[in-house]
């Protein structure tokens, strides 16, 4: 029983150490250790090394979560949505990996951003599923105004937000399709976020409980993701290249607590 634990430890101790050392670059970027052009580059190699893990793990403990679920179950649906999106995310990493590894460089807009794009897709798909397998599994007690009043909340607050900082975005300079995509992430993500609050309402409902916790690492994953995704569109756009780490550390954790959260659930069916 002991020696359960073992793996997912090292795997939150590491992801801990690499978000510490990516936000620390951000932080201390004229040391010594960060100044070193070789370090940079392994870095960001080290970087795309573990994002591609990250996701590969993650996309597959979402199937088996829907492996391990009888059929006919309604979050099955759900979760192979989710691997999808996942593989689909995978898929972008793989295409910006090998100028990342050689180069140390990080083209945009590329092929990559085809499949991040279309991850959008199946991820919000996936949320909308999701609540409905809990609404007819009776998890979600809410009542129809108070869901209305979490969407318009997000939809206004988060839009308003969009709008004031996606401005200098959209109007800035560059070519036509870097400004698309770096005002299309942020919507997505806003669009994502409106399942996803429904859900973190849910899961509050489930605090203390081993089901509340899967969605805790799941909707923080995500969560993480959409800032990832704002302040690299933000700083791109504005030329503060420079804050790149963060971006890194924020899409590591990202994908790292989404795996978790697949991890927890997959630990849960089984037992």
């Amino acid at each position: 029983m002991s020696a359960k634990p073992r793996l997912p430890a090292v795997a939150w101790l590491l992801l801990i150490v690499a978000t510490a050392v990516y936000v620390a670059w951000g932080l201390f970027p004229d040391s010594a250790f960060y100044r070193d052009a070789r370090t940079r580059h392994v870095l960001l190699a080290t970087a795309a090394l573990l994002k591609i893990g990250s996701l590969l793990v993650g996309a597959l403990l979402a199937f088996a979560c829907r492996d391990r679920l009888e059929e006919g179950n309604p979050a099955r649906p759900a979760w192979v949505l989710l691997a999808t999106g996942l593989f689909m995310t995978l898929a972008g990493q793989l295409g910006l990996a090998p100028h990342q590894l050689v180069s140390g460089e990080t083209p945009f807009p590329s092929v990559a951003d085809l499949f991040y794009v279309l991850s959008y897709p199946f991820l919000i798909s996936a949320f909308l599923v999701f609540l409905r397998a809990h609404q007819e599994s009776g998890f979600s007690t809410s009542s129809l105004t108070e869901r209305f009043v979490i969407v318009t909340t997000i939809a206004v607050v988060g839009g308003a937000a969009a709008v004031h900082m996606l401005r200098p975005v959209a109007s800035g300079g560059g070519e036509v399709l870097d400004r698309m995509l770096n005002v299309a992430y942020p919507v997505l993500d806003l669009v994502l976020l409106m399942p996803l609050a429904l859900l973190v309402r849910m899961a509050m409902r489930m605090r203390g409980s081993h089901v509340g916790g899967v969605w805790a690492l799941l909707l923080a994953g995500f969560v993480c993701l959409s800032i990832g995704d704002i302040s690299f569109a933000y700083f791109s756009t504005l030329g503060e290249q420079h804050l790149d780490p963060y971006v890194h550390a924020t899409f590591l954790l990202s994908y790292g607590l989404i795996t978790g959260g697949a991890y927890k659930q997959l630990q849960l069916l089984k037992s």
